[in-house]
């Protein structure tokens, strides 16, 4: 999945958010985003499954432009993703278990060989402990790693992730961090936004790009990704 972002501006009200940004993604590899609350980072990864459109400028996927996607091509683009937003956006009336299962059966699996996966993934997640609760349930930092097992669930050719360990321990975040990890080395693309320093030190080779003021700039280069400040 290519990602071209070209000389975005995004707007609220007159006051920009984000400030001529440029960045080409060619769907593999690590991107993380660092930079202060309030920098424009959620509103740079809200692009990139087209929750929010640009101002100015234009987002590609697979050289079409979200601005001018049909509401199925929208759909179709983000079964190639996995989205875990900062609110996690459980189904409120579905287990932990039946939320992780559905992108199993929705990929059409058989019914055991769908309760076995999710079960296994729940187990890798370490959460397999919540797996009967129900999201009011959880805490904070439960809710998203239950979001983050379903998103990986769906084995999305791209993860797109906003701050999926901000809300846990240095332990808990270092195990999200190897299975994040695992996931890239079996070809899943992976856009974190983070300030945490076991994502960070777990992706050595990772383009580390910093949102200040909605103005994109580049630490560090990888080879798959193209950016111009």
């Amino acid at each position: 999945m290519r990602i071209d972002v070209r000389d975005v501006t995004v707007a609220y009200d007159g006051i920009p958010a984000l400030t001529n940004v440029t960045l080409s993604f060619e769907g593999s590899g690590v991107v993380m985003l660092t930079g202060p609350t309030g920098a424009g980072k959620t509103t740079l990864l809200r692009l990139l499954y087209a929750d929010l459109l640009p101002t100015q400028g234009a987002v590609l996927i697979d050289d079409i432009a979200t601005s001018s996607m049909k509401q199925v091509q929208r759909r179709a683009m983000r079964r190639r993703q996995g989205i875990v937003q900062q609110s996690c956006r459980l189904v409120s009336d579905y287990s932990v278990f039946d939320n992780v299962l559905m992108p199993y059966a929705l990929a059409g699996l058989s019914k055991a060989d769908a309760t076995r996966s999710c079960l296994d993934l729940l187990a890798d997640m370490n959460i397999s402990y919540v797996r009967h609760k129900f999201p009011h349930q959880l805490s904070g930092g439960e809710r998203h790693l239950v979001a983050l097992a379903r998103a990986i669930a769906s084995k999305p050719e791209l993860l797109i992730a906003d701050e999926p360990t901000g809300t846990l321990d240095e332990a808990t975040s270092a195990h999200v961090a190897s299975t994040l990890h695992s996931c890239v080395t079996h070809g899943m693309g992976l856009i974190i936004s983070t300030h945490s320093a076991n994502l960070l030190s777990a992706f050595p080779q990772a383009t580390v790009c910093t949102i200040t003021e909605g103005v994109l700039t580049v630490d560090s280069t990888h080879s798959t990704i193209e950016v111009q400040p």
